[in-house]
């Protein structure tokens, strides 16, 4: 992809790797169909920033096992202090510096610093990243509804679900779905909202087969199956296996390890720009999707470059919106994105960077 505003060269004089502590979000940042659900307990996590000059890029959350990867794995690839440092070529350095760096908790911690230098590449120009990218329109993205965290049993788990397809076509429920709603739930889904309109979460916890024999009874309102296969079975599967399109790859740590995705034949891509080692990274796994002839719907952990992604002209079919999550992911930001709209539609950030500066209270800590 080709860069509109090139960020070249950064002078990194600082790595910063902070914990900190926000109060909730406020309850109307939540779409009103799970307000009755969310959590009011204080947003804790860390955030990993660079700094060059008086310009500093964060991202955050991050969790607590990487941000402790973070300094080993930037001291590895930059000793000294102030180091130059190239935004497209920084996760390979860092990729690079420590064995076993390409993945696991190594990946994320990588993909958090790389995140971070592209925010301060927005920062130093007081341009979003999507204009870093390309011709940007920043039209809105469209978005699927996950709803995690809403307890499925019973009235009002059913009362969540009719009311979120009021705002998104599909909307995704973890597998306990199956076991918590009557037998003839998903009959009357389809039945009022219409087919293809809901998606199963398996994390690659059951067996294939039980995973099947679960599909089975829900196949005309499957938009598709997640994570029907372990990570490291995905590309045993077949295609037309599950009776739905089969969606995987949030646990892509880098761009070969799509040959897995091609190789099961999955129909829906998603990958985690924090996961995949950063935004560079996330780029070229959605064109190796675009190639495999796969739709990208990247997984919500990464929101944000998802968006800037779509917005710089990446094909981007849609993103996660995690109704619950994603309020409290986003709480470190002073002017974070609404993600309580109800036209299933989120906004690209235009402020610098990701999405503008931090709280002002973490900003003068």
């Amino acid at each position: 992809m080709t860069m509109k505003h090139e960020p070249g060269e950064l002078a990194v004089d600082a790595l910063l790797v902070r914990e900190y502590e926000v109060a909730a979000p406020d309850d109307r940042r939540h779409l009103p169909a799970v307000r009755g659900h969310v959590r009011r307990d204080a947003v804790r996590g860390w955030l990993v920033g660079l700094r060059a000059g008086r310009h500093t890029g964060w991202w955050g959350p991050v969790p607590g096992d990487a941000a402790r990867c973070v300094r080993r794995l930037f001291e590895a690839a930059f000793p000294e202090l102030p180091a130059v440092v190239d935004v497209v070529s920084f996760a390979h350095r860092l990729r690079r510096a420590t064995r076993h760096a390409h993945s696991g908790i190594y990946a994320v911690a990588g993909g958090a610093l790389e995140l971070a230098l592209w925010d301060l590449a927005g920062q130093r120009t007081d341009l979003p990243v999507y204009a870093l990218l390309g011709a940007g329109t920043a039209q809105d993205v469209p978005a699927y509804a996950t709803c995690f965290g809403v307890d499925p049993h019973g009235a009002p788990g059913r009362s969540v679900m009719t009311a979120v397809a009021d705002s998104y076509h599909v909307q995704k429920w973890n597998h306990a779905l199956t076991e918590a709603l009557p037998d003839q739930t998903a009959v009357r889904f389809v039945e009022q909202l219409g087919a293809g309109r809901l998606a199963l979460d398996f994390h690659g916890a059951w067996h294939a087969s039980r995973v099947e024999q679960t599909c089975a009874d829900y196949a005309q309102a499957l938009a598709w199956v997640e994570e029907p296969c372990h990570p490291e079975e995905v590309h045993l599967a077949a295609p037309g296996q599950f009776g739905a399109p089969h969606a995987a790859g949030e646990h892509c740590y880098g761009a070969a390890d799509t040959v897995l995705l091609e190789r099961g034949a999955v129909d829906i891509w998603q990958p985690d720009a924090v996961f995949c080692g950063g935004m560079t990274n996330l780029l070229e796994i959605i064109r190796l999707a675009a190639c495999a002839g796969a739709a990208c719907m990247p997984h919500g952990g990464g929101l944000l470059p998802a968006l800037h992604a779509a917005a710089a002209g990446a094909p981007v079919t849609q993103v996660e919106n995690h109704l619950l999550l994603e309020p409290r992911r986003l709480a470190h930001l002073a002017d974070p994105p609404a993600t309580n709209r109800t036209d299933g539609l989120i906004e690209v950030p235009k402020r610098p960077g990701w999405s503008g500066p931090l709280r002002k209270e973490l900003v003068d800590a």
